[in-house]
């Protein structure tokens, strides 16, 4: 049986949301302003989730052992993997 160590970066999006802010930024491009305009998802009654009990104010495992609502993952860069995997391997020469 072959097994593989599976490298996940972590993101807290308990305060991501389309719906607070009044205003969204269209970029043109790097040599223009970006435009202003109205967000037609805002809620004025919208407010932040509240933290839960078990939150540490940081990424952790305990995040994902919890399935953490607000917990957003993605794969790690390969640069990511490869330190990681030369790391392994100067410890297990």
């Amino acid at each position: 049986m072959k097994w593989s160590h599976i490298i996940l970066e972590g993101f807290c999006g308990r305060k991501w949301s389309i719906s607070k802010d009044k205003y969204l930024y269209r970029h043109e491009g790097t040599d223009k302003p970006s435009i202003k305009i109205p967000n037609p998802k805002y809620d004025p009654n919208y407010k932040t989730p509240r933290k839960p009990s078990y939150c540490k104010n940081k990424i952790c495992y305990t995040c994902y052992e919890r399935d953490c609502p607000h917990l957003a993952t993605t794969n790690a860069g390969d640069d990511d993997y490869k330190l990681f995997f030369e790391s392994w391997e100067k410890k297990h020469k």
